[in-house]
């Protein structure tokens, strides 16, 4: 969380609900741009490559009442990342998700 906070962000890099135009972490870190949605993006790509039995969703969030559109990694069905840039929250119960993906499909599409 700590190295992804400190990322620097530019405008837009990735489609947030359009899995298959994701960059491989790898071409993530070359290019070095990062967008907020893409941040989540990052971190969900860390955790599965550090322990890839952790369960972790990418999942776009929308709140209309507090105006949030963002993808967010929801990890072991708990831990929501990216809802609040640089804080672990907890799963959204009143937000509603629009798109879903498990890392692991992204990793295999990507490949």
């Amino acid at each position: 969380m700590d190295w992804w906070k400190s990322a620097p962000i530019s405008s837009m890099t990735i489609d947030p609900v359009d899995h298959k135009s994701w960059p491989t972490p790898w071409e993530m870190l070359h290019k070095g741009d990062f967008c907020e949605d893409s941040l989540a993006l990052g971190m969900a790509y860390t955790i599965y490559y550090a322990n890839n039995k952790i369960p972790i969703e990418l999942v776009f969030v929308q709140n209309k009442k507090d105006s949030i559109q963002r993808l967010c990694a929801i990890v072991a069905e708990k831990h929501l990342l990216n809802y609040t840039h640089g804080v672990i929250s907890n799963r959204p119960t009143t937000d509603t998700i629009v798109y879903k993906i498990d890392i692991d499909n992204v990793v295999k599409s990507s490949y």
